[in-house]
């Protein structure tokens, strides 16, 4: 394999990946309780930029809006805030991976801003664009390649198009996995390793699909508890509470408060799974090990890609 020094996989099972963020957050709390405040500071700040912004007309148009029509609503702090989103999201992401790869790096509860964190948003904005680009790619090489056969027996097409559509997105999810890895193995080998991308993944398919399953199924879970959590406290501030005084408002506030909470809290711990678990996978893809010192004073292998 060009650029990665192969070493046999270490016996982690996809379980261990895959809960390998709450075990930062229980190692590390303190780190997660700063990561959380930041994701609150940006809830905070989209509440602010949507108050002062144009008066919100419910209507099934919204779910239409254009790009132009978004900034136009929201003025120039659409762009602040967009961007804002992307900083706070890159740096929660690469907090987790280094808490994992290197959780010896305590300083700053494993945050920084510097060339890490601007490889990473390169080449995750690279990749989330390839997608956008190339996405569409298999299932349009499928429709032509199906055309003729739809054609040829109209009564099958049906059952051709349920294959088709099968086919692409099992190829997709497929490429998705391969290329899962990316943006932790950027950051692990401080440099961008176009050669090394694709093959790092080789033959561990099956192995991540686990990783992600799992994560999906906890999610899954927490994503109810989320879900019913905000329909009763909704519930609670409209049809108990309704229009009143002063102590009527502030227990809305209040209400918004909790959610903003719960919603800074859902998403910080939906990238924790996802990027703890990526990073342990990192680890035990290429044989390197999580100990920050080696036992008994023996010299650390050098486990450091090339």
């Amino acid at each position: 394999m060009i650029g990665i020094s192969r070493r046999p996989m270490i016996a982690h099972s996809p379980f261990e990946a895959a809960t390998e963020g709450f075990r930062v957050i229980r190692r590390a709390p303190r780190a997660v309780m700063i990561w959380g405040l930041m994701w609150l500071v940006w809830f905070s700040v989209a509440a602010g930029v949507i108050a002062t912004g144009q008066k919100v007309v419910v209507s099934t148009r919204v779910a239409r809006w254009t790009i132009w029509e978004i900034f136009r609503h929201y003025g120039p702090f659409a762009l602040v805030l967009i961007a804002l989103f992307f900083v706070v999201l890159g740096m929660t992401a690469i907090a987790a991976f280094r808490a994992v790869l290197n959780p010896e790096q305590k300083r700053f509860f494993y945050l920084r801003l510097g060339r890490d964190e601007l490889r990473v948003a390169a080449i995750s904005v690279m990749a989330f664009s390839l997608v956008a680009i190339f996405g569409g790619v298999p299932a349009g090489a499928l429709i032509a390649l199906a055309s003729p056969i739809m054609a040829a027996a109209p009564t099958l097409a049906r059952q051709i198009g349920v294959l088709g559509a099968s086919v692409t997105v099992c190829l997709e999810i497929w490429l998705c996995v391969r290329l899962s890895l990316i943006a932790v193995e950027t950051f692990a080998e401080h440099r961008f390793h176009l050669s090394a991308y694709w093959p790092l993944a080789r033959g561990r398919f099956w192995y991540l699909m686990c990783c992600y399953f799992i994560i999906s199924v906890i999610l899954f879970f927490i994503m109810i508890l989320y879900f019913t959590t905000n329909e009763l406290l909704f519930s609670f501030a409209f049809n108990t509470i309704g229009n009143g005084g002063i102590l009527q408002r502030s227990v809305l506030i209040g209400i918004a408060g909790v959610l903003a909470v719960l919603a800074a809290g859902y998403l910080l711990l939906t990238i924790i799974l996802f990027c703890c678990c990526q990073a342990r996978a990192y680890l035990a893809i290429t044989g390197a090990s999580t100990d920050v010192r080696p036992p008994w004073g023996v010299a650390a292998p050098d486990n450091s890609l090339r």
